[in-house]
C-alpha cells in the first residue's frame, strides 16, 4: 500500500512557499523552504519536485539539478491555485460554507420567530440540496472579483 504524503510532506512545503512569499521574499531556494517547514533538505526536494509537476502550476522555479543530484532554486510567485490549495484564498466551496454559517448565525440572533424559521430553512437547504447552487453562485462571484467573465 502506498503511503499518503500530501499532509506530511507536500502540503507543508507548499504552505511554506506561500508563507515565505507573503513575508516579502521574492526568490527562495530549497534550503529556505526546508528551514521554514522544518523538514530535511532531501524530503523537501522530493516534495518540491512533486509539486513542480502540477498543472496548473503552483509556483515558478528554476531546476538547479546537476550530476551531484536534484536541486531547485529561484522558487517564486506562488499562483492563485497554490493559495487556494493552502487555504489563503477562497474557493467557491469555502464561500458557500461561509454563507450557510452566516445564515445560521443570523437565524440564531433573529428575534422574530417567523424570520428565524425562514433563515434556518434557507441555511439548511443551502447546506444540503441547494449546495451545488450555492457553490455555483460563489464561483461566479469569485470569478467576477478577479476580473474573469
Amino acid at each position: 500500500m502506498m503511503k499518503d504524503t500530501w499532509e506530511s510532506r507536500e502540503l507543508p512545503v507548499l504552505r511554506a512557499i506561500v508563507e515565505i512569499s507573503d513575508e516579502g521574499v521574492r526568490d527562495m531556494d530549497a534550503r529556505d523552504v526546508a528551514k521554514h517547514v522544518g523538514l530535511d533538505l532531501e524530503t523537501t526536494l522530493v516534495a518540491l519536485f512533486a509539486l513542480a509537476g502540477e498543472r496548473p502550476p503552483l509556483f515558478k522555479y528554476e531546476d538547479a539539478s546537476d550530476f551531484d543530484g536534484r536541486d531547485m532554486c529561484l522558487i517564486r510567485e506562488p499562483s492563485g491555485h497554490a493559495r487556494r490549495t493552502v487555504g489563503t484564498w477562497p474557493t467557491p466551496e469555502a464561500l458557500a460554507d461561509r454563507l450557510v454559517q452566516a445564515m445560521q448565525q443570523a437565524a440564531d440572533q433573529e428575534p422574530d420567530e417567523e424570520k428565524r424559521g425562514w433563515l434556518r430553512k434557507t441555511a439548511d437547504w443551502l447546506g444540503s440540496a441547494g449546495r451545488d447552487i450555492a457553490v455555483d453562485v460563489a464561483g461566479t462571484a469569485l470569478a467576477k472579483s478577479v476580473g474573469a467573465s
